[in-house]
């Protein structure tokens, strides 16, 4: 052979064996607070509330019946984080018991990315996603300090909510996307808006997505910032719709900034929601009991692993995010129990066998403001919906099949599967344990829990 084809040969070897082993791919969660699946018009709204989230629905797969296990921020964030429902991770209520934070032994994504490798970061825009609940547990750096922004917007009042609007939380990821060390990582962000009309989009955006008339001068909050015709409830409903739109918006903000960056093929993104929002049904608005318009949530993935123009039908909940994303991303095996299974095979287009068990629960303490069951709890099985009020002995049960909008009460005609129901809460563990209390906190967290409209 000639000796210039073997040192070729060599010279070959030696950059293949020097080529870069393919990264793993980037993860990105977006958690909508307060955000019905119905109201993303990519599950067939009217109105084009979503359409970034569109978009990746399209290059990617949208489920269309997943539940969350609370209507209640932190509840409900804790269990995505953990793939334990709230009976075993702890936080069972925005009242924080005794500093109720999550157990030490249930499982946590951030840990699992961060034991894969990747730098953990998370953004969250109000209290309720605060790090006292334990949310912080695995990250690297988690964002939730909200002073400048109190500062800034000069939000001293118990009537204005504490929260940071999605553009400013939207300027805190870009910034970190362009310093960032060039490592996998993996980036939870929280959007606060649709929550409640204490923060609004800027004047000169909302007059553009809005229908009714608006104050002359507009502040983002405060006293000025008051709308007169939020007391039309069609206005409150087309705000709502408008701050979907202006979070969707921030959302394009993110993802181009990683297409910039060249990292968007390489990031699996994952948009959801804590839970839902009532518009007077079953004579409620806001949140924080347990029909299907607070349950019923979105879920968008699109990037590796994930095929392109999917419509998911199958049964899932909140609780399965962990351990579908472990699957999904090829994280080590946790070594605690879940509650949760994974939904890959959904994506793959599996089918099971029966649709998945859905437990919800939330509580409350005695001095809520809007004078909710101290404990609700909701168990769905096949069709069939379960809830119970332990405070009034009050049983509920809805056939979702024939009435979807839990319209008629069938518990009295069908005691036997009431009573398996009930049972069958008690064999979960989930009833019973401490009732929320405003026992042990600082009066600072009792201003932030008025500021927020529960007290």
């Amino acid at each position: 052979m000639c000796w210039r084809v073997v040192i070729a040969s060599i010279c070959v070897g030696l950059l293949a064996g020097c080529a870069e082993e393919p990264r793993p791919p980037n993860l990105l969660v977006i958690l909508l607070d307060t955000t019905r699946a119905d109201h993303l018009s990519s599950y067939g709204y009217e109105r084009a509330t979503t359409p970034t989230i569109d978009a990746l629905a399209d290059r990617g797969a949208r489920f269309s019946e997943i539940y969350s296990q609370s209507s209640l921020t932190p509840v409900s964030a804790s269990t995505l984080l953990s793939g334990a429902h709230p009976y075993r991770h702890g936080v069972r209520s925005l009242f924080v018991v005794g500093r109720q934070s999550m157990a030490s032994d249930v499982a946590s994504l951030p840990e699992l990315l961060t034991r894969s490798g990747r730098r953990t970061v998370g953004f969250v825009s109000a209290k309720p996603m605060g790090a006292q609940y334990g949310l912080a547990r695995g990250f690297e750096s988690y964002h939730d300090d909200l002073s400048a922004t109190l500062e800034r917007y000069h939000v001293d009042k118990p009537s204005d909510a504490a929260q940071r609007p999605a553009d400013d939380t939207t300027e805190l990821v870009l910034e970190w996307l362009e310093q960032r060390p060039r490592e996998p990582f993996a980036l939870f962000v929280h959007y606060f808006d649709a929550h409640d009309p204490s923060f609004v989009p800027p004047r000169a955006w909302l007059e553009q997505h809005v229908s009714f008339p608006l104050p002359p001068k507009l502040a983002r909050s405060g006293p000025e910032q008051r709308i007169p015709a939020l007391g039309t409830p069609s206005n409150r409903v087309e705000l709502y719709d408008a701050e979907l739109r202006f979070m969707d918006e921030q959302i394009a903000r993110v993802l181009a900034r990683l297409e910039a960056q060249g990292e968007l093929d390489n990031t699996l993104i994952v948009v959801t929601a804590d839970h839902g929002e009532a518009f007077g049904e079953h004579d409620f608005w806001t949140h924080g009991i347990l029909y299907q318009e607070q349950l019923h949530v979105p879920l968008i993935m699109a990037g590796p692993g994930v095929p392109r123009g999917r419509v998911v039908d199958g049964r899932g909940r909140l609780v399965d995010l962990l351990p579908t994303l472990a699957e999904l991303l090829d994280l080590p095996a946790p070594r605690e129990r879940l509650d949760g299974s994974s939904l890959a095979p959904l994506l793959r287009g599996a089918r099971e066998d029966a649709p998945r068990e859905v437990y919800s629960e939330v509580r409350h303490a005695a001095e809520d403001r809007l004078a909710r069951d101290p404990e609700m709890y909701a168990l769905r099985v096949k069709d069939w919906k379960y809830i119970h009020r332990p405070s009034t002995g009050r049983h509920e049960l809805y056939d979702l099949a024939r009435d979807p909008e839990e319209l008629e009460d069938r518990s009295s005609e069908h005691p036997e599967l009431t009573g398996a129901l009930r049972y069958r809460l008690g064999q979960l563990g989930a009833l019973g344990g401490a009732l929320p209390s405003l026992e042990g906190l600082s009066a600072e967290q009792i201003a932030e829990l008025k500021r927020l409209g529960y007290l």
